[in-house]
């Protein structure tokens, strides 16, 4: 703007009206908010204003360059004319007026790309992390049972890595374990033949030795050995159940599967009446299974209760609507450590009994391979002592 006033300076003395109307031609300054302008001469007297520039002269030093006033932002340069100076003032109300429109440009457009910036970079994220969901998915339902390699999932090339370390993984795991179920299963098979045997050498001996002092002795060792054949069966069955043989899928009645096992039972020395039957359902309860392991399931819990639970209280097995067996028996309380810590194979929860620790274990693999659950419980609900086994079973389909 001064620039454009240098030609109003020319003659500012001679023709002071004529250059008034040049300089109002040459720059607009009816607006309060516009540029104001003064043409100071060498007196410090104003020889020419705009009609919104105040009537004295800004106070400022007469030297080029902007200077500060409180009202106003003030540029001054030398005119045309020696000793004139032109002063452009900028109102400070206008500069502030600029200031807020020039942040609201700025701050307005960014406050709301922010909220949408933050939902794209949320589904961006959720996007690529959804196939990092799906891995850990496939991960974490994979266990002893279960250890066939993980299908192509068209990852990204940074996790497609990741996917092949697993699966080399699991297959090391898979063989690992197969020959153990493998040595397992073979051992206790040819241990039976032998077990029989000695079992069968031992009882007549026993026989032949009853009413000698040697007698209480034999009947001992008949029982270890009895134990040691127990033993190698379990080993069978775990190593059955550990292969996902639970997971063949047949419709069973477990009702019909109970009702042998509790009359076998019955037949046993110190059980008959103690197991009682509570069934809610009368007519059947189907589960999908395979027969043999779901009998070996029910064996074992039997089992489990007759040899640790309290030899003068009845064993109770109890069939709810709610897919649910229970399983309920006398004796001590055992804590919430031991129970966790009974589903694992070798562990007892007493010293007493001739147990081998893997009843629970097998029940609690077979349970997991069908999709139900074994839930422990000590002591029984609603009472001071005891223990209970809860078998939930999944619908049928």
């Amino acid at each position: 703007m001064a620039q454009r006033l240098l030609p109003a300076t020319y003659d500012a003395v001679r023709q002071p009206q004529a250059m008034q109307q040049m300089a109002r031609q040459l720059v607009t300054t009816l607006d309060p908010k516009a540029l104001a302008y003064q043409i100071i001469g060498p007196t410090g007297e104003i020889v020419m204003r705009s009609d919104n520039a105040p009537e004295a002269p800004f106070q400022v030093r007469r030297q080029a360059g902007f200077h500060d006033t409180p009202r106003y932002r003030v540029y001054a340069q030398p005119a045309a004319a020696d000793g004139y100076f032109i002063e452009v003032a900028e109102p400070a109300m206008h500069r502030s007026e600029a200031l807020w429109r020039a942040v609201g440009l700025t701050v307005g457009p960014l406050l709301l790309f922010l909220p949408l910036s933050w939902f794209l970079i949320r589904w961006a994220v959720f996007r690529s992390m959804s196939s990092l969901d799906r891995l850990r998915w496939e991960i974490g339902h994979r266990d002893g049972s279960n250890l066939s390699l993980i299908p192509d999932m068209g990852l990204p090339t940074e996790l497609a890595p990741i996917l092949a370390a697993v699966n080399r993984l699991l297959e090391r795991l898979g063989r690992a374990l197969a020959a153990e179920r493998q040595f397992a299963a073979n051992s206790a098979h040819e241990l039976r033949t032998p077990i029989a045997a000695v079992l069968a050498q031992m009882q007549l001996l026993s026989a032949q030795l009853a009413g000698t002092q040697h007698a209480e002795r034999a009947v001992r060792i008949v029982n270890q050995i009895k134990g040691l054949s127990s033993l190698a069966e379990k080993l069978l069955q775990l190593s059955r159940t550990g292969a996902g043989v639970g997971m063949q899928q047949d419709p069973v009645d477990i009702l019909t599967v109970l009702q042998v096992l509790v009359d076998e039972f019955r037949r046993h020395e110190g059980v008959g009446d103690r197991l009682i039957v509570t069934a809610e359902c009368q007519d059947e309860f189907i589960v999908q299974g395979e027969l043999d392991i779901l009998g070996i399931t029910l064996r074992n819990l039997i089992e489990n209760a007759i040899r640790y639970g309290a030899s003068d209280e009845p064993i109770e097995i109890v069939v709810e609507r709610g897919r649910q067996i229970r399983l309920l028996n006398g004796g001590a309380v055992i804590s919430s450590e031991t129970l966790e810590a009974l589903k694992k194979p070798f562990v007892r929860g007493s010293s007493i009994g001739a147990g081998g620790g893997l009843g629970l274990a097998i029940v609690d693999s077979v349970m997991k391979q069908i999709g139900g659950s074994l839930t422990l419980i000590s002591p029984v609900i609603g009472r001071g002592s005891g223990f209970e086994a809860r078998l939930v079973f999944p619908e049928p389909t």
